[in-house]
């Protein structure tokens, strides 16, 4: 999510066209300054598509997520969660590590089934793993997405999405560095949110890697809708199993 030009009389295509490794190259070449300057001076459209680079320079993927949502008006506990990612063909496997769902572990594979996640509980429930719908009751009691929509990936669509509907009335306040050397910005968006994910959204940024770290998004009045924050993103190699429903789980 993360161009990066020295100024403003530098066009962005050019960094656009540059290979992930090649942009890493250029990046790890940068001072602190440099890159406040250049995310500073960046559109934010161009931001997001550079993520987007690098996501799929990525491969298969995995990281550690830590997500908090408000559900139905009601702020829900943290729940960690290790998520492993393929893009084409789609297929998700996620892993309740902490939470109120712990234990947990599911598998989506389009390739398999669509509409359909299969599913292993932990505790008694543990013993027979069953079939889902992507929109049953078992997702929209913990998260506002379906499973297909997990991963960096689909959270980058989703901000370019509204951001790209909100045009020239996207409002842009750039905060700084944080203490792990991430660049946070707030994106705010038009109408109060009317009829977007969010009325405003936080986003802060691993310069190095190109991707968004923390996101979390507010309504008009500031209330959390949802915190996503994420550590340990690597490439990864698909084993056999991992995302195969019935011996994956």
């Amino acid at each position: 999510m993360i161009a990066f030009a020295l100024s403003l009389s530098l066009a962005a295509s050019p960094w656009m066209n540059l290979t992930e490794p090649e942009r890493r190259a250029s990046v790890a070449k940068m001072s602190k300054e440099e890159l406040e300057q250049a995310i500073r001076e960046t559109p934010s459209d161009v931001l997001l598509k550079m993520s987007e680079k690098a996501i799929t320079a990525l491969g298969p993927y995995q990281y550690v997520m830590v997500k908090q949502e408000r559900i139905r008006g009601a702020l829900q506990g943290e729940q960690t969660i290790r998520t492993t990612i393929q893009d084409s063909p789609s297929a998700i496997r996620l892993e309740y590590l902490k939470g109120p769902a712990a234990g947990r572990k599911i598998i989506f594979n389009a390739s398999v089934k669509k509409n359909e996640f299969r599913v292993r509980e932990a505790g008694m429930l543990s013993i027979i793993p069953i079939w889902l719908p992507i929109d049953s009751e078992l997702v929209k009691g913990d998260s506002n997405h379906t499973v297909p929509e997990a991963g960096l990936g689909s959270l980058v669509r989703r901000l370019q999405l509204d951001q790209g509907r909100a045009g020239d009335r996207l409002q842009v306040k750039h905060e700084g560095w944080t203490d792990g050397g991430h660049f946070c910005s707030v994106f705010s968006l038009p109408d109060g949110g009317k009829g977007f994910d969010h009325a405003s959204t936080r986003i802060c940024m691993d310069p190095k890697a190109g991707l968004p770290m923390k996101v979390e998004g507010f309504d008009a009045k500031g209330a959390l809708i949802e915190r996503y924050a994420f550590s340990d993103v690597k490439s990864i190699t698909v084993e056999a199993n991992t995302f195969d429903p019935e011996k994956g789980l």
